[in-house]
């Protein structure tokens, strides 16, 4: 298959609408043609499933990432080997909150930080974000729009200047708390506090 066959069947693996279609070209030898389909959010959840064991990492990070993949197979791709779909499935608001919890405390910090900026994570999870080692974790709690308000007070005075910052653009934060951080020590804080 050329590099122009399969560019079209990923394009119309991506449009396709009906779940009968994508089902066909789910088999598609093409990875990436796989990974369009299982991103398509008219991709049937039986189809999904099946992606969601795809060989290819791509293919499962891309099931991961769709908000129709039902949260069983979710809570499987954060179990992934990949590093790479952990990340991803740690970031779909549609995973469930014991499979966030369990992605909030991932080895890899990327993972962690994923789950630290997702939606529809609990404040526990958040305390527990703004506490890690990972300046990366930290900032992404802060910079969530869900976290309280008390989170992001404690993560304003963070000794990382990028956890700060994430604090002062997110636009959840207390009129107080950008008040103290236009008066930040860091230039790029002061910057994202004095924001429109």
């Amino acid at each position: 298959m050329t590099s122009a066959e399969a560019s079209r069947a990923r394009e119309q693996a991506v449009g396709e609408r009906s779940a009968e279609q994508l089902a066909n070209w789910a088999a598609h030898p093409d990875a990436e043609v796989r990974a369009a389909v299982a991103s398509n959010p008219a991709t049937a959840p039986r189809t999904l499933e099946n992606l969601a064991h795809d060989e290819d990492w791509r293919v499962r990070a891309a099931a991961a990432a769709n908000p129709a993949t039902d949260g069983f197979w979710l809570g499987e791709l954060i179990r992934d080997d990949d590093v790479r779909v952990r990340e991803v499935a740690a970031a779909n608001p549609g995973l469930t909150s014991k499979d966030l919890a369990r992605a909030a405390e991932d080895d890899e910090a990327r993972v962690r930080a994923a789950a630290a900026a997702n939606s529809a994570a609990s404040q526990t999870a958040l305390d527990t974000a703004s506490q890690d080692i990972d300046w990366r974790v930290r900032a992404c709690a802060g910079a969530n729009p869900v976290a309280p308000m008390v989170l992001l007070r404690t993560l304003a005075t963070d000794e990382d200047w990028r956890v700060r910052a994430s604090v002062a653009a997110n636009a959840a934060a207390p009129s107080e708390v950008l008040a103290a951080l236009v008066l930040d020590g860091d230039a790029g804080v002061r910057e994202a506090a004095q924001r429109p």
